[in-house]
């Protein structure tokens, strides 16, 4: 939600094009700072990646920006991100002042932002393999978590014999951290890719069966007796009546589960799997390459943030119902 009005002029007004400024002014500001600031720490240091990194995202801002000016939609998806991205750039370059201008914060565990940026532009390939490592270890365990939720969640939240029998299961097993888990994984599974999925979907089924079933059983009882009234069978009643209701409570799961999910693939390569993003932290860990680690967990919150705001998009998309129940 933006705490600006949504644009309704096709052209920006002069309150708008101030707003539409501040990144631009972050930019500038950091820019200006770094360029005007000499290089203290470490010695011989000669930084190139930051200010590039800088005019790139310049450039590209007063694109977005110059455009929104007669699109509304689009100024109004702009004007909710200035704030957050002029706080950005004044961050980094906080950073940047506090590691290479003034060695306040010192090597190897705190690197310069110019030295996490340049490990982009060096060991691309290994990075990148590790990339789609990650994916796809984490993908397919999703996709697996996800299927098996939902087709537990619903059958313990609707019937009383899979609630006697599988509630137990789901009480004992959920609950324990996927890094306990770890070593029995790796000792009953045929290969630590194996031990990996099944972590990761363990993360993803326990919230989306928890919260599944327990919003099925919780299900207006009004509906399902004026649905049986009207002579609608069992399963009509489960997936038109039950399973609708419960949408909330699916995508709360589903949210909670990718979250969970993302700890497990991170436990998972750092420990078990020799693949992978987390992998390439504990890599580049050992052999004190700190900038490499800061870079790997910005892919990380990349990642994380597009999955996320994709799920935001499906459930948007399927809950148009919603729109305009919640205030501030």
């Amino acid at each position: 939600m933006s705490f600006l009005p949504v644009p309704e002029k096709r052209i920006a007004t002069p309150r708008e094009l101030v707003f539409l400024l501040l990144p631009i002014a972050g930019i500038l500001i950091a820019l200006g700072l770094h360029l005007a600031t000499p290089d203290v720490y470490p010695e011989d240091y000669e930084p190139t990646t930051y200010s590039n990194t800088l005019l790139v995202c310049l450039a590209i801002y007063i694109i977005f920006a110059a455009f929104s000016c007669f699109f509304p939609k689009l100024r109004a998806k702009v004007l909710h991100l200035t704030g957050l991205l002029f706080a950005l750039f004044l961050a980094l370059e906080l950073l940047d002042i506090l590691t290479l201008k003034t060695g306040i914060l010192r090597l190897p565990f705190i690197p310069s932002p110019d030295k996490t940026l340049s490990t982009f532009t060096t060991r691309t390939a290994e990075l990148a393999e590790s990339f789609v490592a990650s994916m796809q270890l984490l993908l397919t365990g999703l996709v697996i978590g996800a299927a098996t939720g939902f087709i537990s969640g619903l059958l313990i939240g609707w019937s009383q014999i899979c609630a006697y029998w599988f509630s137990p299961v789901m009480k004992i097993i959920g609950p324990i951290p996927s890094a306990a888990w770890l070593p029995i994984a790796v000792a009953i599974m045929p290969s630590s890719r194996a031990a990996g999925l099944f972590l990761i979907a363990l993360a993803m089924w326990f919230p989306l069966t928890l919260m599944f079933s327990s919003a099925i059983r919780d299900t207006d009882k009004r509906l399902v007796e004026t649905a049986r009234v009207l002579g609608a069978s069992e399963t009509y009643i489960m997936f038109n009546v039950a399973l609708p209701a419960s949408l909330p409570a699916i995508f709360t799961g589903l949210f909670m589960g990718m979250s969970n999910s993302f700890s497990a693939l991170i436990v998972a390569e750092m420990l078990g799997v020799k693949s992978g993003l987390g992998w390439y932290i504990i890599w580049a860990q050992g052999w004190g390459e700190y900038g490499r680690v800061f870079s790997t967990v910005g892919v990380f919150i990349v990642i994380f943030f597009v999955l996320i705001t994709l799920l935001f998009k499906l459930r948007d998309h399927v809950m148009k119902w919603q729109k305009g129940l919640v205030r501030w």
